[in-house]
């Protein structure tokens, strides 16, 4: 059956992971494995038997409530009520009922005994709340959004009297903004925020000082004393901004497996904050002159509250990570869950299951709706391996990006506080609500109908209608008098698309919630939106029919660029086929789906001039955006930015059109150039994003339309010209049914058509595949290493050497060279290893009383991998480190040794460990000859050499093979250790660059065989006989495709004598899936006319063999399939002969036939042929063509027949058999009768 999203089957277990080493150590800094997590326990604090599925419904004090403090009271009140009920839920364990219940579930268990434990509840419960500090927090969290404008705005004014806090107030206005865009609730973050506000908000007493040349104590200015503080201040709340956003995209199993390391690394920045707040209080307190002993004891009542800040920040953890948590616990723990595919897949499974029903407005950052495969296990190893620190500088680039796009919005603002001609000026003091309405036309609307603070669109509407008639009206009655009114003559045919036909388009442009109702807060948005040279009924017509306009023209765009991507796909690159295969896979069925439903509509050209000043503008704005984050969207805020304000279905299909334009570049270089794995993945995320954003606004709008009892299927039938109609419901538009019916619009790829000249590497975002896989060192020496400490110096240099840990070696040549960090006591480096992850090395050193030098360092893989400790010396020329490893700082079991001046090539023919301890003398000599003959060898380029490598080339692909198909095992695992021994570093990345390619060229299709439930790798069987919801697919095993099949869709059972279609291509199964069918059907039918045609040729030419049948048909070679059809079965049609186009022998049942070579090309392929070569090409025939099986037509109803006359023949022989062996019973009888007589 197809799945809509597939990623590649990236196994959990490889040959890093040895099953002969111990699982990491429970301790351990960096990457600890068992991470604490918010621990669950009954109400009497003890921990629950969770392995008995107990899962308490409110764990004690692990959450801070958003009730109100005054509800003590009602909550005492209710615990006592609970207590009460105790003594009758006693009489009720007697009953039948708690059998049932009990039998149902251990629920009533579980309920019994919360209840008896509720009592010990009330008094942890009761102090939380009544804590005055905690109060103050609580408040100032739940206050937090309401109070930042504010607080802004002040700062603002201050600025202008001291403008060198502006660096400082522009980093926190641009963060907190950024913070308010996400969409998310998260406690822990607004507590930072909460702080950082607080640390502002000392900034705020500068107002007193208004003399900002005026000296101070010291003889210093205010701006002198301050102006550092004020800039580290800006750069921590931008490092604070950015780690928040690196926590705040992190999945909700992420932050309760690492929740302690991630609350450690975020509760720095509450310290920081206040030591900032701090400071900021005494440099104003020695400046005014206040005295010191004042401002300690302001400090003291800060010091009260950041220690109730920090308690809050602990105890700030979501339901939804509780409920996390209780499964992690359940599942065995951290170390447990992370060792463990099933474990993560059901927290996965989980995560995907909170993300959807937790309630609006308090659910985890947005997330992708994602599928569960095992790409996204992979991917999530990555987070869980990742530390804190790493995240957060790997996120800086994108932060910094958003950091851009937030002052470009700022400074837009700015620009666009525009007074358009005859707007009014709003007085501080208004007569009524219609005094606040900037437009006049509108504001005498609103005065006119005596409307409150808001009224309903359609009465808007249809008033704003009545008022421009009148307008005209009364300019006609004029006749050339100097009449004033508010319409020009310019604008007069804006009004004739402010009509009846018009009115929801024009509502739902001023209704941005699409609650129903127009405030005079979404009209003055409305109107103060506009282009500066634009009057209202100009913006007014734009909405009317100019929106539905331009969606039509950027549609129209969009499917002609995925029409051509689709076109593109035998031209791509075989090793990009995978990549491109699954981004159409996840982008062209959502895509499709809005396409499809918009209402289209074609004006006049003069219509459309009128307003593409302003589609230009947005395109522009929206193309700027897009190349500030380097078309990277990561989060829902950084989408936001680039759309603007306002909701998405004002720009989806602009945004949409850019985006596949870029993408479109990079399917043009996937034809001749091997990109990244994640250039096209990464570029479908950033379009999932968008269709995130299409989906919650679609989700917003249905419960808009129920809670008004409305039909949301009918609504969404015309809501902004039907677009979400198909999305709403698309079970009819993508059902297979109707897929086999519909013929999509097909565009032909013409290279030379399309923009030239394009520089890849102005597109693409990750490096392309080199084509010189060995990569050349750089040896740099950096300023830190001149100025690094001497025994720091003993260390710096490139080192090569190989580590065990049961087998030596444990994994393949490291290769790295030390840098001195900016510390000069340490040390770092970073590199990339054989398998292509990222790692980076950080240490120092200690001495010792005896005067040993020891170098203790750090490893920490970019994913996939925990980190590693070291431990060792280096010898008397400071040119061989060896020491201890292990997985914890206490506990280094394992050995290492690296080589500094010591050639990789020269390191390979050094023999184990083993045979030094076992005879040093002979290792030393074997060392030394191995060493010289194979240099000797590689100067000559020998064929031994040569062969040799070729070998182990091959050997090892193999291996990397069984190693990617889950199938290594322990004798596997000493062969790969035998061969990293005799091979570098460079070798081995590039067996894995080549194993990659070879592993891109193998088709893996997007469904699984129905029958062995494994995904489908080289040709698909699918059977085009049977109906149902889905294809009935099949692997290629003969197990599989003779075996009989019932699914509940399809009616019928499915039969090995179905006509199948194999398929070697990966489908999309939205676009292709039909159009395969219907040539499926179309081909069978043509392949039994040929055979049915070939077979009674033949026979008349044995039976009259001097006829002198002419064995070619005299069709045209170039008609269209159906003329070929109709010129193949006309009377007079000579028959031709069908052979196979491989071995041109003769073809009869059972065969193949190819669907995509010319019909007049008669094509066909014999079964040993296709089987023994895996397909054929052949001329104008490739081996990726689609082929239909021709056997025999065997009509169901003579199958069953056939069946039940076997069954009969079986049971009359059964009959006969019966009565033969009773006969011979009666003969022994009577043979035995008469010899005892």
């Amino acid at each position: 059956m197809p799945h809509d999203n597939f990623m590649p089957i990236c196994p959990c277990k490889n040959k890093d992971s040895d099953h002969t080493m111990p699982a990491p150590a429970t301790q351990g800094g960096g990457l600890p494995m068992n991470m604490p997590i918010p621990q669950v326990s009954s109400l009497d604090g003890s921990l629950m038997d969770i392995d008995q599925g107990s899962v308490p419904s409110i764990p004690p004090i692990v959450a801070i409530s958003d009730k109100d403090p005054d509800d003590v009271k009602k909550l005492d009140s209710a615990l006592r009520a609970v207590a009460n009920a105790q003594t009758r839920f006693q009489a009720y364990k007697g009953t039948g009922a708690y059998g049932i219940a009990n039998r149902t579930g251990d629920m009533v268990k579980t309920i019994s005994t919360d209840v008896a434990n509720a009592q010990s509840m009330s008094s942890p419960l009761k102090s939380a709340y009544e804590s005055e500090a905690m109060k103050t927090v609580r408040s100032g969290v739940n206050t937090l959004v309401d109070s930042l404008p504010s607080l802004i705005k002040a700062l603002d004014e201050v600025a202008k009297l001291h403008p060198f806090i502006s660096i400082a107030v522009g980093a926190f206005r641009v963060v907190v903004e950024l913070d308010m865009k996400r969409r998310d609730n998260d406690k822990k973050i607004a507590s930072l925020f909460l702080e950082m506000k607080d640390m502002m908000e000392a900034l705020l007493q500068l107002d007193s000082i208004k003399e900002r040349e005026a000296l101070g104590p010291g003889g210093m200015t205010i701006e002198a004393r301050m102006q550092n503080l004020v800039n580290q201040t800006a750069d921590d709340i931008t490092a604070c901004g950015n780690a928040c956003d690196a926590y705040a995209k992190k999945r909700l199993i992420v932050k309760v497996i690492k929740g302690s390391v991630w609350e450690t690394t975020l509760k720095a920045y509450i310290d920081i904050f206040a030591k900032r707040r701090k400071d900021f209080v005494f440099a104003l307190a020695i400046h005014t002159g206040i005295g010191v002993d004042d401002a300690n004891r302001k400090l003291n009542t800060l010091g009260h509250k950041i220690d109730a800040i920090l308690e809050f920040f602990t105890k700030a953890v979501s339901p939804e990570q509780q409920e996390m948590a209780a499964l992690v616990q359940k599942k065995g723990g951290p170390t447990a869950v992370m060792g463990s595919s099933e474990a993560l897949t059901e927290l996965l499974i989980f995560n995907s299951i909170a993300a959807t029903t937790t309630k609006r407005g308090e659910r985890e950052a947005p997330q992708h709706s994602r599928h569960t495969s095992e790409n996204d296990l992979e991917s999530l190893r990555a987070e869980l391996f990742e530390s804190p620190a790493v995240a957060i500088r790997n996120n800086l680039e994108i932060f910094e990006r958003k950091l851009k796009m937030q002052q470009r919005e700022f400074t837009e603002e700015m620009r666009g506080l525009v007074h358009h001609e005859g707007d009014r000026v709003i007085d501080a003091v208004t007569s009524g609500p219609h005094d606040r309405i900037i437009d006049p036309d509108i504001h005498e609307i609103w005065k006119e109908m005596r409307w409150r603070g808001h009224v309903k669109a359609r009465h808007f509407v249809l008033a704003l209608r009545d008022y421009y008639r009148q307008q005209i009206d009364a300019k006609k009655r004029a006749q050339g008098e100097n009449l004033a009114t508010s319409i020009n003559d310019d604008d007069e045919w804006a009004l004739a698309w402010i009509n009846i036909n018009r009115l929801q388009a024009i509502a739902e442009a001023f209704d941005d919630d699409a609650s129903g109702f127009i405030t005079i807060a979404e009209v003055n948005q409305f109107t103060s939106s506009r282009p500066k040279d634009w009057s209202l009924p100009h913006w007014l017509a734009y909405w009317a029919i100019g929106w539905q306009m331009t969606a039509t023209y950027y549609r129209g765009k969009v499917v002609e660029l995925l029409a051509k991507m689709f076109a593109m796909r035998p031209r791509i690159h075989q090793a990009n086929t995978e990549a491109v295969q699954k981004y159409l896979s996840k982008v062209y069925r959502r895509a499709t789906t809005l396409t499809s439903s918009v209402i289209c509509t074609f004006q006049d050209d003069s219509l459309k001039a009128r307003f593409q000043s302003y589609v230009n503008a947005e395109e522009q704005r929206i193309r700027e955006g897009l190349e500030t984050v380097r078309y990277d969207v990561d989060a829902m805020d950084t989408l936001t930015l680039i759309t603007g304000p306002g909701r998405i279905t004002k720009s989806i299909f602009p945004l949409l059109y850019l985006l596949l334009k870029r993408d479109f570049e990079i399917f043009r270089i996937c034809q001749n150039m091997v990109i990244h794995r994640d250039e096209l993945w990464d570029a479908a995320e950033t379009i999932m994003w968008v269709f995130d954003a299409v989906n919650y606004h679609h989700n917003d709008l249905e419960a808009l339309f129920q809670q008004q009892r409305l039909d949301p299927a009918q609504q969404f039938k015309s809501y902004a010209s039907a677009l979400f109609d198909y999305w709403h419901d698309n079970s009819k538009f993508l059902s297979l049914e109707n897929l086999r019916e519909l013929e999509w619009i097909e565009y032909d790829y013409v290279e030379e058509n399309e923009e030239q000249n394009i520089n890849p590497q102005t597109i693409l975002n990750f490096p392309t595949a080199l084509h010189n896989l060995y990569n050349v060192p750089e040896d740099n020496i950096s300023d830190s290493d001149v100025l690094a400490d001497n025994n720091v110096k003993s260390i710096l240099g490139r080192w090569h050497g190989l580590m065990g840990a049961g087998r030596w070696p444990h994994i393949p040549f490291a290769s790295f060279r030390f840098h001195a960090s900016t510390d000069p006591n340490t040390y770092e480096a970073s590199d990339v290893a054989a398998q292509g992850t990222g790692y980076t090395l950080h240490g120092g050193y200690t001495k010792k009383d005896d005067g040993t030098v020891e170098y203790n360092f750090s490893k920490t893989y970019m994913v996939h991998s925990c980190k590693r400790y070291f431990t060792g010396t280096l010898n008397e020329d400071d040119e061989r480190l060896s020491g201890s490893w292990g997985y914890s700082e206490t506990d280094k079991p394992y050995r290492f040794i690296f080589w500094k001046k010591v050639p990789p090539e020269t390191l390979i023919a050094r023999p184990p460990p083993s045979e030094f301890e076992e005879n040093k003398t002979k290792a030393l000599w074997k060392y030394a000859l191995t060493a010289v003959h194979n240099e000797v060898r590689r100067k000559m380029f020998s064929w031994s050499y040569l062969k040799e490598r070729r070998a182990i080339r091959k050997e090892y692909l193999e291996l990397l093979e069984r190693e990617s198909d889950n199938l290594i095992t322990a004798a596997d695992l000493d062969r790969f250790s035998m061969l990293d021994r005799m091979v570098t570093c460079e070798d081995v990345r590039c067996f894995y660059v080549l194993g990659d390619r070879q592993r891109r060229l193998v088709p893996t299709h997007l469904a699984e065989c129905d029958v062995c439930a494994v995904r489908i790798r080289g040709a698909r069987m699918i059977c085009i006989q049977c109906r149902g919801k889905d294809t009935l697919d099949f692997c290629d095993k003969s197990a599989c495709i003779e075996a009989n099949k019932t699914r509940e869709d399809i009616t019928q059972p499915h039969l090995p004598t179905h006509a199948f279609v194999k398929v070697r291509t990966v489908l999309d199964e939205t676009r292709d899936i039909g159009k395969l069918l219907r040539m499926s059907d179309s081909g069978l039918e043509r392949a039994r006319k040929l055979l049915g045609s070939s077979m009674q040729a033949g026979t008349n030419e044995s039976t009259s063999a001097n006829d002198g049948i002419e064995l070619k048909t005299e069709t045209n070679l170039h008609a269209p399939r159906e003329e070929a059809d109709a010129a193949g079965t006309g009377a007079n049609a000579k028959v031709a002969a069908l052979t196979c186009v491989s071995c041109s022998s003769g073809v009869s049942y059972p065969c193949w036939y190819c669907i995509d070579c010319p019909a007049d090309a008669s094509t066909f392929v014999c079964v040993d042929c296709d089987e023994k070569n895996g397909g054929v090409t052949v001329g104008d025939h490739l081996d990726t063509h689609s082929l239909v099986t021709c056997k025999l037509k065997v009509a169901e109803d003579d199958a069953e027949k056939n069946t039940e006359q076997r069954l009969s023949a079986v049971e009359g022989r059964l009959a006969e058999l019966t009565a033969q062996m009773g006969r011979i019973e009666k003969l022994l009888e009577s043979l035995a009768v008469s010899r005892s007589a």
